[in-house]
């Protein structure tokens, strides 16, 4: 995701032959609740999107999203950040800014999807301790999120506060303080909290995906991607999601929350490149197709895509002049969903619109 770097407790890469498998229905709880509706093989799609200046890649997202690809699930624009006071502050169209808050944005969400879930997005320990160890700034926070979400009549709260791995035991735990508060004004007035979670395989001290969840959390969306973080010093980068990884963590996932209507995993479209081998510090993350279509090497010849098309992840990668790339299309993001459904997880979310980024092939 914009601004992420998920570090995991395993790291693997392993090829593996997948078969797209029938899902598990909807269920029926989460359509009473106020739920998007069901999309094709029973899975609810969701997507994120981010503010940028004019002109900005991400700038395309509602061109995107206007061929109605989710007008049965949601959208879920970038609308708050942290500040390192600890403060909400609203990102506004009326600041020259694209995917940001206003009566003309909301309304063109509406139009396009069942439900709308704004993020209030925190991406250091910094930003997140001054927001959540402050009991005035916890209150401020939820009172701002709940009353714009009330206000303007949208489905509820996107939560993606970060860099889990650096927080202390006491941020975690003011961290479920919040998510409680906010969870329980967000309750009273019909509306819903979905919260951002980083990709884990087995239990880690930094995070709790049954502690999050038991706070009144609606959707737990578990962000699988970024594996590459995990690579060994002196190998070529993991790719972004290998699949067999997907599904290491999405079972884990599932063993902590075992409601399918509670539980959302989060699937890339994006690419990256880095140093080969991989440099952790000097991987450049978050690159739209649009950009990516710009890197040395790259091709549309099908035949080129089908040798670099990676059996582990489906992702395709290749290597040009001491840099690797590396990039998901819509086969790689369908080879993703296949396992999702195997599975049985019912929702799911992409990072992100914006820059021409593949969807699903369906």
């Amino acid at each position: 995701m914009f601004r992420r770097t998920l570090y995991t407790a395993v790291a693997t890469a392993c090829a593996v032959a997948l078969s797209t498998a029938a899902s598990a229905a909807p269920a029926a709880a989460a359509h009473r609740s106020g739920r998007p509706g069901a999309v094709t093989a029973g899975v609810e799609l969701e997507t994120w999107m981010y503010p940028g200046s004019s002109g900005d890649s991400q700038c395309s997202a509602p061109a995107e999203y206007a061929d109605n690809r989710v007008i049965n699930g949601a959208l879920k624009p970038e609308y708050w950040t942290v500040t390192g006071k600890g403060k909400v502050s609203l990102e506004t169209t009326a600041q020259g800014l694209c995917n940001a808050y206003s009566q003309a944005n909301v309304a063109d969400l509406k139009a396009h999807s069942a439900a709308q879930y704004p993020t209030v997005s925190g991406m250091t320990t910094a930003d997140v301790h001054a927001l959540v160890s402050s009991s005035a700034n916890r209150g401020a926070a939820v009172s701002q999120l709940t009353s714009l979400v009330v206000g303007n009549q949208l489905s509820g709260v996107d939560v993606d506060l970060e860099d889990y791995w650096s927080w202390s035991t006491a941020d975690f735990h003011n961290y479920l303080t919040f998510l409680g508060q906010l969870a329980t004004a967000l309750h009273a007035q019909g509306k819903r909290l979905l919260v951002d979670a980083p990709a884990m395989t087995s239990d880690a001290a930094f995070y709790n995906y049954a502690a999050v969840s038991a706070e009144g959390v609606d959707e737990l969306e578990i962000m699988a991607y970024d594996e590459e973080y995990d690579t060994a010093p002196g190998d070529t980068c993991l790719p972004i999601t290998p699949l067999a990884w997907l599904r290491q963590v999405t079972q884990y996932a599932q063993s902590q929350v075992p409601d399918p209507s509670k539980l959302t995993i989060g699937l890339p479209s994006y690419g990256i490149s880095s140093p080969d081998p991989c440099d952790l510090n000097n991987i450049t993350g978050n690159i739209q197709y649009s950009q990516m279509e710009q890197s040395p090497g790259f091709s549309t010849d099908p035949a080129v895509i089908a040798a670099r098309r990676d059996p582990s992840s489906g992702e395709i990668r290749w290597i040009d002049n001491g840099t690797l790339y590396d990039y998901v299309d819509s086969t790689a993001l369908d080879d993703k969903l296949a396992v999702l459904t195997s599975l049985g997880v019912t929702q799911v979310s992409v990072w992100s619109l914006g820059g021409g980024n593949p969807w699903f092939s369906g």
